[in-house]
């Protein structure tokens, strides 16, 4: 096969040499060539005003529906606890009405006093309809929304009636929620 190969190149060669191809086809061959093109900022315009166009927009878009989350303590009443807590990361909205964010702050503010005379609870984990809950006696109710539930049991899932220590920050903000060594004594 390598014979064969050999002889067409020379067939060709020996072809080229007896016949070559005349100056003017060759010259129109060239002008037929397209020319490689050359950037101009004329050219790059449109695509700048695009590439512009898109950033201001993911830009505004961002900063009118992206809200950073926080930590947020609710206390409310019950007929059965003597506290009930509701922990949840919230979006951050403006608050535009002075007396809610007057009521926000009461309520941080109880709730950072209640939590700052211990830093350790003990209770028993509970689901109720879409929130998880951690009982202590019936003096605390802490529920805990599925979003901030989901970021505290990253390393081990939870289960309804599972004894756990609850670990809390200065602020009243729950820091994590481990297995308990033994489960609480109520006396009532």
């Amino acid at each position: 096969m390598n014979k064969l190969d050999d002889k067409l190149q020379q067939l060709y060669q020996q072809s080229k040499t007896e016949h070559p191809m005349p100056e003017q086809l060759k010259q129109q061959l060239l002008e037929l060539k397209p020319q490689p093109k050359t950037l101009s900022w004329k050219s790059l315009w449109p695509a700048m005003q695009g590439l512009a166009a898109c950033v201001a927009l993911i830009w505004l878009a961002q900063q009118l529906w992206w809200q950073p989350q926080y930590y947020q303590i609710v206390l409310q009443s019950d007929a059965t606890y003597h506290q009930v807590q509701l922990h949840s990361l919230a979006k951050n909205s403006s608050l535009s009405d002075q007396t809610a964010y007057q009521q926000r702050y009461q309520q941080y503010q109880q709730a950072r006093q209640q939590l700052d005379q211990s830093n350790s609870l003990i209770g028993q984990l509970r689901f109720s309809g879409q929130e998880w809950q951690i009982e202590v006696c019936e003096q605390l109710l802490v529920k805990i929304d599925q979003q901030l539930a989901l970021e505290l049991q990253q390393d081990k899932p939870w289960r309804a009636g599972q004894w756990v220590e609850l670990k809390t920050g200065q602020q009243g903000q729950i820091l994590a929620i481990i297995s308990a060594q033994q489960p609480l004594q109520c006396h009532g």
